[in-house]
């Protein structure tokens, strides 16, 4: 057996870089292809803002000539300067069932990132913490909704040979919506309801849709409130308004300005919910190319979702537990279930949250894929 890590140097390599999951998924029916334009931005130095105060080596595994597995070693200089924890990260980790090609994947990025003077090896991260992250651990058998990892059962059993031990899970929850059902007082906690319908009442509240005439403003005020919320997480790195920016563009297009609302109080933003019809439905289809034919299965199979996303909800800490958040989530649930959507992801959420995990259980959210970051002490 001849086993080679090369560094990504040509546009042929990257190539077989980006196109190598094709390899580990074509069979897997709940795999949903990455679009490939999509994939290409997330490690181009030059158009994904993260890079600004990130760098990254990226590697492709060859076994006896062909590609089997890939990895990205990351350094977040921002997150380090901050946290001073000598954290580096791996992510795009891809690879063929061989205990040999994933240790010698970890062992190169490992060896880079020593060699820029870090103590730990973190991950996936795809690249960021905003992208999608880890290994699934549970859940095998769903599909994944948007911005969730889909990863074989055997990664896990991989990283673990190749020294790496658990760092944090993170989960994705799901709840059915019946079709008989026509009012949420029925399907959330009384509380819950009575709680919404109080503060509905402030007379210097404020909910309203997103303005997708005002997109610029509106992302600008959506990132502020977004780090002001997170910022109470230790570990939490702000993200630029060039990096919200991205990562809102990215699902503009998709997007139900119905199923977002901000919270305004006294003219005060101070938090905001966001849906998103789960387009993953549409993209399976696609095989990761916005070509002609492309398109026209994404239009096609886009007017048939019935699944919605959950993906944010933030209160800048001075009004957590003010009951707003009740009230935008009540809203949103009003709007999913009006549109008719018979489930409802909401994601995702890690277990250090314990707070978020308690507020969704109480919505009757119920775990149904497993995420696992992993990490590795590279100081022994």
């Amino acid at each position: 057996m001849n086993l080679t890590f090369k560094p990504i140097r040509t546009k042929t390599n990257l190539h077989e870089f980006i196109h190598f999951p094709w390899t580990i998924y074509s069979s897997d029916r709940n795999w949903v292809p990455p679009l490939l334009t999509d994939r290409y931005a997330k490690v181009d130095i030059e158009k994904n803002p993260f890079w600004h105060s990130a760098e990254r080596e990226l590697w492709l595994a060859e076994k006896d000539g062909k590609p089997a597995g890939t990895i990205a070693a990351i350094i977040n200089h921002q997150r380090n300067e901050k946290l001073k924890d000598g954290v580096g990260m791996f992510g795009f980790f891809e690879s063929i069932d061989d205990p040999a090609v994933a240790r010698g994947l970890v062992d190169v990025a490992v060896d880079w990132l020593k060699n820029h003077k870090l103590d730990i090896i973190r991950g996936p991260y795809n690249p960021s913490e905003s992208d999608e992250v880890g290994i699934l651990v549970d859940g095998f058998d769903t599909r994944p909704a948007l911005l969730e990892a889909h990863t074989p059962p055997y990664y896990s059993a991989l990283l673990e040979s190749a020294g790496m031990v658990k760092y944090q899970d993170i989960v994705a929850r799901m709840r059915l919506v019946p079709p008989e059902l026509h009012d949420l007082s029925e399907a959330l906690p009384e509380k819950f309801i009575k709680v919404a319908r109080l503060v509905k009442k402030r007379p210097d509240l404020l909910l309203r849709p997103v303005d997708m005439k005002r997109w610029d403003e509106e992302i600008r005020v959506a990132c502020d409130i977004y780090n002001q919320a997170l910022g109470t997480l230790p570990e939490y790195i702000p993200m630029s308004q060039d990096e919200f920016r991205e990562f809102a563009n990215s699902f503009k297009s998709i997007m139900d300005p119905n199923l977002g609302r901000l919270a305004i109080v006294n003219g005060k933003p101070v938090g905001f919910a966001l849906a998103l019809p789960d387009f993953n439905q549409a993209l399976k289809h696609v095989n990761g190319k916005l070509n002609l034919p492309g398109l026209l299965k994404l239009l096609w199979f886009g007017r048939h979702l019935d699944r919605v996303s959950f993906k944010i909800l933030v209160m800048i800490p001075e009004f957590i537990g003010s009951g707003i958040e009740t009230l935008l989530t009540l809203e949103i649930c009003e709007e999913i279930m009006h549109k008719g959507y018979r489930e409802v992801d909401m994601s995702l959420t890690g277990d250090e949250n314990e707070k978020s995990n308690l507020y969704q259980e109480r919505l009757g959210m119920q775990v149904y894929r497993r995420y696992r970051i992993y990490e590795k002490d590279l100081r022994s």
